[in-house]
């Protein structure tokens, strides 16, 4: 289906775009320039259809966007840069979602369904502080499934200075309504800003360098 842009007033200079995927590969490659060519690489790359869907919907939802004339392709460590651009951009794929974000700085993305059960990992990927922060939510299961799709995103924007998502603090920063914004230390000392939202029924965090 057609982008959404999501609003992103917390975070100055970022957009995110997501797309909800119910096209196959093949479909998906129709509206990409260059899509057959793609289509083969993606199936190179990918066996599952899902896969290659999720890998052609960021291609396909970059077309509708300014940077439509640029390339997502990727660093020796993973992290996607866009060809011909001075633009930062971050990914993130969940169920039937894909998900663009592009800033003019460093940014990290994360997307997740709400199905998806965080309390049964908290003590991989939380502090002994952040556990204690939310045993006093009203909502446990939310916040805990918001604080992961958080250090998902900060871990994205400097995998190298956090081993594991544990070696992330966050502290909350303002609350309202359904936006949250969050204050970000990586056990190197540096700090970053993360603002955590919902749409379509998704959870949604994105973060950028302060």
């Amino acid at each position: 289906m057609p982008k959404m842009e999501i609003d992103t007033c917390s975070l100055p200079h970022a957009h995110i775009y997501l797309w909800q995927i119910t096209e196959t590969p093949e479909q998906l490659a129709q509206l990409i320039a260059g899509g057959n060519e793609l289509l083969c690489k993606a199936t190179q790359l990918f066996g599952s259809a899902k896969r290659r869907s999720e890998w052609l919907a960021t291609r396909a939802l970059l077309q509708h966007t300014p940077y439509k004339d640029a390339e997502i392709l990727y660093h020796s460590n993973g992290a996607p840069y866009l060809s011909c651009s001075d633009k930062h951009i971050s990914i993130s794929h969940t169920q039937g979602y894909a998900a663009i974000a592009v800033a003019d700085r460093p940014i990290g993305l994360d997307i997740e369904q709400p199905s998806r059960n965080a309390m049964r990992a908290v003590n991989a990927f939380l502090q002994p502080q952040e556990i204690e922060r939310l045993d006093k939510c009203i909502e446990p299961a939310e916040e805990a499934l918001r604080l992961w799709t958080v250090k998902e995103a900060a871990f994205k924007l400097h995998a190298g200075e956090a081993d594991v998502l544990k070696d992330i603090s966050t502290q909350p920063a303002t609350e309202e309504n359904s936006t949250h914004s969050y204050r970000i230390t990586y056990r190197c000392g540096s700090v970053a800003q993360c603002l955590s939202t919902e749409l379509c029924g998704l959870v949604i965090s994105c973060c950028t360098e302060v």
